[in-house]
């Protein structure tokens, strides 16, 4: 059991069996995709936007294995339906029945079974399998047809089986299993219309066909449902791991993982990378004076206004430890470092949080900001030294001021 789910809690809805995530560990997502999607629910089985992209690579990657197993498993079990039909069913019967399972059915798992190992078709993958699905429905029907019009009926189990096959087997989401069968169902039923002559046969068929299907959609829609849950709870363990608890900001280890990763990157593309420290003027003598609560606060609320300096998707903003914080940005130029700097320094002084203990009365920080063009002869650790004596000089400085280095 993930230690951030607790048994007991009964949301609303159709949530009310499904697993919940503790509010409090929520808290520090509130910002995040993940937790929005867990508040906000998903009943209808789909997320907003780029979320449900994330998903559809999530669905796929873990299901990949199985989904190929599934495929073998069809053709297998559709080679050996040939084979009975060869050998139990007349000539004029199995040449029909026979020719759809090896024409059709068999020939459809296999271009899903192909494209399930080209990685460059993946994401034709669902389409594939929801296809094969279709075909083996009106296969099955097909067969089924057929043997009537030579008024040879065979056993009827085989349509249920290929029901639940395609809602519990296939690996299809459930919209896509839903419409497959459904499809199906439409097209059992007109042969039924058509082709059986016992009524009380044909009543019993089409209740049992809709049952199945009841019992199916049900159970499928349950498990992708547990699927996505699955899915948001690993996203926000992955996100809480990563995270201060405190601010909500990035910790300390992310973003020493994330310099590496951009350092790497930047070397690539031959781009610089600017890293900015960031301290809270006097922060010792403002818990001190307001209590270490209100310091808290005080230490979110700045933390608010760092994240919005983090808009492109390479840069990243981190509590660096205490009141101590830390900003990357990727590619700025050299003009554009002084002129951001100021503008945090400044959004936080706008905040206009009282300090006593300070000499201008209100809460400031000190920035110290760095900007080189890394190369493999240096380590993401120059730059971190590079920012952190520039915010040494600002708050040698007098402190309440913006310090830019670095060389290009």
């Amino acid at each position: 059991m993930y230690p951030m789910l607790r048994s007991g809690i009964v949301p609303d809805g159709v949530r009310q069996d499904m697993l919940h995530i503790n509010p409090e560990l929520l808290s520090n997502s509130s910002q995040s995709a993940y937790g929005r999607a867990f508040e906000q629910g998903y009943r209808g089985l789909r997320f907003e936007g780029a979320l449900e992209q994330e998903f559809q690579r999530f669905y796929l990657s873990t299901h990949l294995v199985r989904l190929r197993w599934a495929g073998f498993l069809a053709i297998t079990l559709f080679g050996l339906f040939v084979l009975v039909d060869v050998f139990t069913l007349p000539l004029y019967v199995s040449q029909w029945t026979a020719s759809i399972r090896l024409g059709l059915i068999i020939p459809a798992f296999g271009v899903g079974l192909w494209i399930s190992y080209r990685s460059e078709w993946h994401h034709h993958l669902q389409l594939s399998v929801f296809i094969a699905a279709l075909i083996t429905g009106l296969g099955t029907v097909g067969v089924i047809a057929v043997a009537l019009a030579q008024n040879y009926p065979i056993p009827y189990e085989g349509i249920l089986l290929v029901a639940l096959f395609i809602y519990f087997i296939a690996c299809l989401q459930w919209w896509r299993a839903l419409l497959a069968n459904l499809v199906t169902v439409l097209a059992f039923v007109i042969m039924e219309a058509l082709c059986q002559t016992d009524p009380s046969q044909r009543l019993y068929q089409i209740i049992f066909m809709f049952t199945a299907n009841a019992v199916g959609a049900t159970g499928s829609y349950f498990l992708e449902y547990s699927t996505r849950t699955t899915f948001l709870v690993h996203a926000l363990l992955n996100e809480l791991a990563e995270r201060d608890g405190l601010t909500g900001l990035y910790n300390r280890r992310t973003l020493n993982n994330h310099l590496d990763k951009v350092w790497r990157q930047a070397i690539r593309d031959g781009r610089q990378l600017a890293l900015a420290m960031i301290d809270v003027d006097y922060f010792k003598r403002y818990n001190d004076h307001y209590g270490h609560a209100e310091g808290d606060r005080v230490l979110r609320q700045v933390a608010d206004v760092i994240a919005g300096q983090a808009r492109r998707p390479l840069d990243l903003a981190a509590r660096y430890g205490g009141e101590e914080f830390a900003l990357v940005w990727y590619q700025p130029t050299a003009s554009e470092l002084a002129p951001m700097g100021e503008q945090l320094r400044e959004a936080i002084a706008d905040l206009c949080l009282p300090h006593a203990g300070s000499e201008t009365g209100r809460l400031s920080v000190s920035i110290g900001i760095a900007l080189l063009r890394p190369s493999g002869e240096q380590h993401a650790e120059t730059l971190l030294r590079a920012a952190d004596t520039a915010l040494y000089e600002a708050k040698q400085a007098g402190r309440d001021r913006v310090v830019v280095v670095g060389t290009i």
